[in-house]
């Protein structure tokens, strides 16, 4: 049973390699507003086209010493990073989601209800794992949430969340279904709907936007995955980390004496936000399950 989990954690980790190659061009050619298919990878300053072994998840750019073959310019260390931190979060999938090690060791258990529950479980948190990772990185260096990935994340979501009711429940009635989806209905409007009210109440203070409508949509999706109180704590650690991140950008331009410049520092929420998530998809309700906080 030990080897098959590790057999499953192998195969998870080169998976995730494979997708965090896939993101790599989602995060380069998607604000260009370019084709994420056609035309096939190539350096983005010389146009040389990469040779399929110049194209092999992290051990090109080992092979190439991080640099192009044909211009020799230096590729960006972003490249293994995502294909690394993809790699790590879709072998926590497989662990943290997949089958107990009994069922694992079982041939009866292999076919049975567990499998397939578990099966979809670590293909569902592995692609909103995926999801969380795109939207971090283009929030953190282009402040862009993007419709493409937010809306049918939220689709998925409540596809998701209506499985694993499905799955849990012996005696599941299509009246459960029903009470299921209107949970998660509200859930999405809740974690929607206070991103909407601090925007409003910062707009009415200030007379400028605040937070963007994508963390509006993006707290859409979390509510859909995580339901009301993963998205709403979700929110709270995103809240406290972004923070203290203002707060040490704040000491740091007090030593640099540029006080004057702190206002105007973009902060990417969504970013904080969707970090957040991915801490919630492994620990969930960490802080307001401690708390007994009802919702």
């Amino acid at each position: 049973m030990i080897e098959i989990q590790c057999i499953g954690a192998i195969f998870a980790a080169l998976l995730g390699l494979a997708f965090g190659s896939f993101l790599n061009v989602v995060l380069i050619r998607l604000p260009e507003d370019e084709s994420i298919v056609t035309p096939r990878s190539h350096c983005r300053n010389c146009d040389h086209t990469l040779a399929w072994w110049e194209n092999l998840p992290l051990l090109s750019w080992i092979l190439l010493r991080g640099r192009c073959r044909s211009c020799h310019i230096a590729i960006s260390w972003r490249y293994p990073l995502t294909e690394v931190v993809i790699a790590v979060l879709w072998t926590g999938c497989w662990l943290h989601f997949g089958p107990p090690l009994w069922a694992a060791n079982s041939a009866e258990a292999l076919t049975s209800r567990l499998l397939v529950h578990s099966l979809i479980a670590i293909v569902g948190n592995c692609l909103l794992c995926w999801l969380l990772t795109a939207l971090a990185a283009l929030d953190a260096e282009y402040f862009w949430l993007p419709n493409l990935l937010t809306y049918p994340g939220v689709a998925l979501g409540i596809l998701f969340t209506l499985e694993q009711a499905w799955s849990n429940s012996d005696t599941f009635l299509p009246g459960n279904l029903l009470h299921v989806a209107w949970h998660c209905i509200l859930a999405i409007l809740a974690a929607c709907g206070l991103i909407l009210f601090i925007r409003l109440a910062y707009w009415i203070v200030r007379r400028q936007e605040g937070m963007g409508l994508g963390d509006a949509k993006l707290m859409a999706m979390l509510g859909a995955w995580l339901g009301i109180r993963g998205s709403m704590e979700s929110f709270i650690v995103a809240m406290l980390t972004a923070a203290a991140a203002a707060f040490v950008w704040l000491l740091v331009l007090v030593v640099r004496g540029k006080t004057s410049e702190w206002a105007k520092m973009p902060l990417p929420f969504g970013t904080f936000l969707a970090v957040s998530a991915l801490v919630e998809v492994f620990y969930p309700l960490w802080i307001l399950g401690h708390l007994q906080i009802g919702f």
